[in-house]
């Protein structure tokens, strides 16, 4: 599976139920769209947009769920090495601990999918 499927997400990767309305929860939800917008980091699929967050704003939203117990799903494919965290109902996280090479790197982004 290439990372560009990955990336941007497999049909019913957002679940209806389930999402997180913590205040924290709501704003690390919050940055990661604003962020997304700002830097135009938004794309619009065939029954979804799609908003992805990169830098300090990720990592903060990764660190987030794995303070929350969020387990890591490692996923290897020919661009690198992830670690992916969900995010409950609407996305994901992840942290790119190897590229393609089998170097280690660390490169974080998030993904928030809204039903359109």
């Amino acid at each position: 599976m290439s990372i560009f499927v990955l990336l941007l997400g497999a049909p019913g990767v957002a679940a209806s139920s389930g999402v997180s309305v913590e205040p924290e929860a709501l704003a690390h939800y919050s940055y990661c769209v604003n962020e997304a917008k700002d830097r135009s980091f938004v794309f619009v699929l065939s029954r979804q947009i799609l908003y992805r967050c990169h830098g300090d704003v990720a990592v903060s939203y990764f660190n987030y769920l794995g303070h929350h117990r969020v387990p890591d799903r490692r996923v290897e494919d020919e661009t690198g090495v992830y670690l992916f965290r969900t995010i409950s109902g609407v996305g994901r996280c992840w942290n790119k601990i190897l590229d393609e090479a089998h170097l280690p790197v660390s490169a974080f982004g998030c993904e928030i999918f809204v039903d359109i």
